[in-house]
């Protein structure tokens, strides 16, 4: 009986001995998963937050003034805990972005820098699109208006171009040779002073170049880069700004003096 019950014993404690290794093994592989759940939490907490300094870098630039010698202007953030916020505007002086449906975006063509206007006769080369299939994607057609002075009162005149054949007044544009669907060339004459240009059945992307000449400057590119001092983390964030517009209905008419021109 004692060595029956001496064997029973040592199989007790080889079962207790495995079961303890089972729930040692489970207890660590549950405080392993804990320890980089908190890890992976921690650093997309950091990562947020790293990437919202960067934002504060965009709004921060947006705030100050656009007026700057040079091409290039740089600033930065000091007062953000433990992260350091540096950005830089960069002038273009060509504009490309995307237009919504109905939205008009300004182009400036005074490159006088006195406000008079454009002081010789130029041309500007506007493409746009992405979409090249007049079936399937109905490419954007856009409205142009030149804004000039004319003894005083600022009028304006028209153009409608289409990417595909339209019945409604458009004139079809040529292939653009570059990364666009369809391009023409917009005359100027001395005195024009900017344009707005108008996306009707469809958003589009676009860009507006000088005709064999610089155009003033027409949007500003930002990069903000944020980075944690004590860790490894950067957030870049980069926009553009365009120029200050009037709204839409500023395409149509203008108001001068005590009377509507259209």
């Amino acid at each position: 009986m004692t060595e029956k019950f001496s064997n029973q014993s040592g199989q007790v404690g080889v079962a207790i001995l495995l079961t303890m290794t089972v729930l040692l093994t489970m207890g660590l592989s549950v405080a392993s998963r804990s320890t980089e759940d908190l890890f992976l939490s921690e650093q997309q907490s950091e990562s947020a937050r790293v990437f919202n300094a960067a934002e504060a870098g965009i709004e921060d630039a947006l705030s100050s003034s656009f007026d700057f010698e040079g091409n290039t202007s740089a600033g930065s953030i000091s007062t953000i805990s433990d992260t350091s916020v540096d950005y830089a505007v960069t002038k273009q002086n060509v504009l490309e972005t995307r237009l919504f449906e109905g939205v008009s975006v300004k182009v400036d063509v005074d490159d006088s820098g006195v406000g008079t206007g454009l002081t010789a006769d130029r041309g500007v080369v506007i493409e746009w699109s992405k979409e090249t299939d007049c079936v399937g994607q109905d490419p954007a057609s856009l409205i142009v208006s030149v804004f000039y002075d004319d003894a005083g009162t600022t009028r304006a005149r028209y153009y409608a171009y289409g990417a595909c054949s339209r019945s409604d007044g458009f004139t079809l544009a040529s292939d653009s040779a570059g990364n666009y669907y369809k391009q023409f060339t917009l005359p100027l004459v001395t005195g024009d002073l900017f344009i707005r240009i108008k996306t009707v059945y469809n958003d589009t992307h676009i860009r507006v170049s000088g005709d064999g000449w610089t155009l003033p400057v027409q949007a500003y590119n930002i990069r903000s880069e944020a980075k944690n001092d004590l860790g490894n983390e950067t957030r870049a964030v980069e926009v553009n700004k365009t120029l200050d517009a009037a709204p839409a209905i500023m395409d149509y008419a203008l108001f001068s003096g005590t009377t509507i021109v259209k």
